[in-house]
């Protein structure tokens, strides 16, 4: 018998589940290796008596909050989880355990979790508790909100969006110059609230060399976010004064540099070596890499170099274009080598999937469907 199977999910079990996952989608890029999960505890008579998140860090999960907000009163009540809770045993107890004995009668989750250390086994043992258990079947607010988690998991590599702002006759900048202001305040908000919300952020050798990025969080309220900053080094070193050196106690660099060229960079980075060829390291090596040390998404903020090499690899899931009205005319540099980013996107098998303007630009976004 599938122990997941999926029982009957009614339309305020959707409504809750969403619910819960909107309280976790703040604190994306937050969780360390561990998953996002929001948890709402629900009376039968409708009202909320615990809510939960999974800690900055990565503890405590989501469920034993939750639970022990509501007390006494999670006896009997539903709690709505986005995902199933562990089943093992890490540097806090299984979450699972927690729901066996906070006495609530059922538990709706949003999804199983791929993790085989729990994969379907918490569902089995609430069963088998008596306890009435509800499975999602590819619920896109849950998906979206564990992207980053179930592609670690399933596909061994983080889930990776990039982002490129591009003013309208296609440039990204200027040869010499590097990164010019090409959108306005409302989109420049928009990309750092992305950065915040993700495990890393990653360029190429020469986005680090010509703009020399910090790629840091920039938004009142959000300057304790600390994405990891990834560079993917190329045949040359990289220069020790570049701000993605500098000390800091919070935010980390790793260079993804090809096994032959493993020369220390800097004393302040992790250096990542992988397969490759002629000095260039190979991208889904450097992305499984990454995964490995917990990162579950990664936001590329390169250049045309870095964006068509992750393209022609099959490495992008998501795609956001910033396109400003703004000319850079003479000595531009072109966003992609190929006649047209929107095409090329299409012809890779992308759709658009949103587009809504951000002040004085417009965001178009595209997902592979």
């Amino acid at each position: 018998m599938d122990v997941t199977r999926r029982n009957e999910i009614m339309p305020a079990d959707l409504r809750w589940l969403e619910a819960a996952a909107r309280i976790a989608i703040p604190y994306r890029g937050t969780t360390a290796e561990n998953p996002t999960v929001g948890a709402i505890v629900v009376s039968p008579d409708g009202r909320v008596l615990g809510r939960g998140v999974t800690a900055t860090g990565g503890r405590p999960h989501a469920e034993p909050p939750a639970l022990a907000m509501a007390g006494q009163g999670a006896r009997g009540a539903t709690l709505y989880v986005t995902l199933e809770p562990c089943n093992h045993w890490g540097k806090t107890p299984p979450c699972v355990d927690a729901v066996l004995e906070s006495g609530v009668a059922r538990v709706v989750c949003g999804a199983s979790d791929p993790d085989p250390r729990t994969g379907g086994q918490s569902i089995a043992k609430m069963r088998a508790a008596g306890i009435e258990v509800v499975v999602g079947d590819n619920l896109r607010s849950i998906e979206r909100l564990h992207e980053g988690f179930f592609s670690r998991v399933r596909r061994g590599r983080p889930f990776v969006a990039a982002k490129l702002a591009v003013s309208r006759d296609g440039m990204i900048g200027r040869t010499e110059r590097g990164n010019v202001a090409i959108t306005g305040e409302e989109a420049r908000r928009w990309a750092h609230m992305q950065r915040a919300v993700s495990d890393a952020i990653m360029v190429g050798a020469a986005t680090a060399r010509l703009d020399d990025p910090r790629l840091n969080v920039r938004l009142a309220g959000l300057e304790g976010r600390a994405p990891l900053r990834v560079l993917v080094a190329g045949r040359s070193q990289l220069p020790q004064s570049l701000n993605q050196f500098a000390v800091s106690t919070a935010q980390q660099t790793v260079i993804i540099a090809e096994n032959t060229h493993l020369e220390s960079f800097s004393q302040h980075a992790e250096i990542l070596g992988v397969a490759g060829k002629a000095g260039r390291p190979d991208l889904d090596e450097g992305l499984q890499a990454l995964a490995r040390r917990g990162i579950g998404s990664v936001l590329v903020e390169g250049g045309a170099g870095l964006n068509d090499a992750l393209l022609d690899a099959g490495l992008i899931d998501r795609f956001h274009l910033l396109q400003s009205d703004v000319e850079i005319g003479a000595n531009g540099v072109g966003a992609t080598v190929h006649a047209s980013l929107p095409e090329r996107l299409a012809e890779l098998g992308f759709s658009v999937v949103e587009s809504r303007p951000l002040g004085c630009d417009m965001l178009t976004t595209f997902e592979k469907v």
